[in-house]
């Protein structure tokens, strides 16, 4: 065992939580640099014998470790306190889970919206940020990989933005890795963010067309909101805007199982108070705010882009918002004429626009750094896609779950990537499907890893 702090042990339903802390260099490229803190939580069935010095991590002696790598950017792991859905699946399976928040989440050194606007100048606060992407995140993880397991190999699992993780490992220490699972993260490799939106609001738009289709009386309800909010301004509860813009954004929730409800439910009472009350209630008002998680998660905001930002000269430059008004997309804009038409408004998705430096409370002040994150071009590389063409099923097996009716990872992409990147070496099996949404390792985690086990054991022919 390594050098590591352990903060927390608590065993809860049969399994053992146990939460750790190590230090490592804010730039792995020097690292005599500044430290900052990263922190693992290590779930394992509970066996007495084995378990019975709380004091120590401890793990069989024919362990099977897996490191899950959350979606986001910028969102830290949940530690489970029941042995249920994905941990049970997991543990079931005979593996020990590392939840590991990423640099900048959860326990780790978090970033904060105070804590960028120390920073003397904006381009201090910049480079500080990029020392927060999945090149470092993976860096962290190999220092968690030899610190618990030393020279032992482990599996990784990644989900949504994890996968793109996943993949940025393969590129620089697939020495380390015994196999990979990708849920709904199979990253864009050799495209830029523009070709990544424009599928993006291809798939968005399909969702708003699903949406219109279940509740069509909600054409009109949308536009008596938008029109609302046009005329006059409506501030959150934590001192946000509610913009028509921030209004539109709700289609994020159209990703996941169930989004479309909900925000039928957030449509339906926000009308209703304004043809009551003349004017929304506190309670739809923080609903709202409820609904999106820029304002507790920054990362997810300035990062949205930058994940795409491939080595260097490939500024982002605001492609979601640039591409916003791109031919095919005029449903997205609201003007008069679109509000007098017979053609319904649409909702965006996992979008960052520049109008959210404005609307988010805690998004306001950091408009200057997010504007100069999206002109920075001096990334570091991501991905090294020569390795992928030689990474056989043989040296690393890698199995995805891929969703087709994916909004926020586009199915499309995900398979010119296979064949661009992969060459038809027989490597990136997929479990391919149209049940779940993006979240489908949430909704059914049994289904969704069973397949891919059985993926990796050639067990589907």
């Amino acid at each position: 065992m390594g050098s590591y702090k352990l903060i927390d042990t608590f065993v809860n339903d049969d399994i053992i939580n146990q939460r750790i802390s190590l230090s490592v260099p804010l730039d792995h490229r020097h690292k005599k640099s500044e430290k900052i803190t990263i922190v693992a939580n290590i779930t394992q069935k509970y066996e007495k014998k084995l378990h019975h010095d709380a004091s120590k991590v401890t793990f069989p002696r024919d362990s099977k470790p897996i490191a899950y790598i959350q979606g986001g950017p910028g969102f830290s792991c949940t530690v489970p306190l029941s042995n249920s859905g994905l941990t049970k699946v997991l543990l079931d399976n005979g593996y020990q889970i590392i939840f590991y928040d990423q640099r900048g989440t959860g326990l780790s050194t978090p970033l904060e919206t105070k804590q960028l606007l120390d920073f003397g100048t904006v381009d201090e606060a910049v480079e500080y940020l990029t020392r927060f992407r999945a090149d470092s995140i993976v860096e962290d993880l190999e220092h968690i990989r030899s610190e618990l397991f030393g020279k032992q190999k482990w599996l990784i699992m990644g989900q949504s933005f994890g996968g793109f993780c996943c993949f940025t490992y393969l590129s620089f220490h697939q020495e380390s890795l015994e196999s990979v699972f990708v849920t709904g993260g199979v990253p864009p490799v050799g495209y830029i963010a523009d070709d990544v939106y424009s599928q993006t609001y291809k798939r968005t738009a399909e969702r708003n067309v699903h949406f219109y289709a279940k509740y069509p009386q909600d054409k009109i309800r949308v536009k008596e909101i938008l029109g609302y909010l046009r005329k006059n301004e409506v501030i959150l509860p934590d001192g946000g805007r509610l913009s028509v813009e921030r209004f539109q954004q709700l289609g994020l929730n159209f990703g996941g199982s169930g989004g479309t409800d909900s925000l039928h439910q957030v449509v339906v009472e926000f009308s209703w108070a304004l043809e009551s009350i003349g004017h929304p209630t506190y309670a739809v008002l923080s609903k709202i705010q409820l609904m999106s998680r820029f304002d507790t998660n920054i990362l997810y905001a300035l990062f949205q882009e930058c994940i795409y930002a491939d080595g260097k000269g490939k500024a982002t430059d605001w492609a979601a918002d640039r591409l916003r008004y791109a031919d095919g997309n005029e449903q997205f804009v609201l003007n008069d004429e679109l509000l007098r038409s017979e053609k319904p408004v649409y909702f965006t998705g996992e979008m960052v626009y520049k109008s959210m430096f404005d609307d988010y409370a805690q998004l306001r002040p950091l408009k200057e750094i997010a504007m100069a994150l999206h002109s920075y071009s001096d990334w570091t590389p991501l991905y090294d896609p020569s390795g992928f063409r030689t990474l056989t099923w043989e040296k690393v097996p890698v199995v995805a779950a891929t969703y087709y009716y994916d909004q926020y990872v586009d199915f499309d992409l995900t398979m010119r990537v296979k064949t661009n990147l992969f060459n038809g070496n027989g490597n990136l099996r997929q479990y391919i499907t149209s049940e779940f949404f993006h979240n489908g390792l949430g909704a059914n985690p049994e289904k969704v890893v069973g397949s891919l086990l059985k993926l990796l054991k050639n067990e589907v022919d």
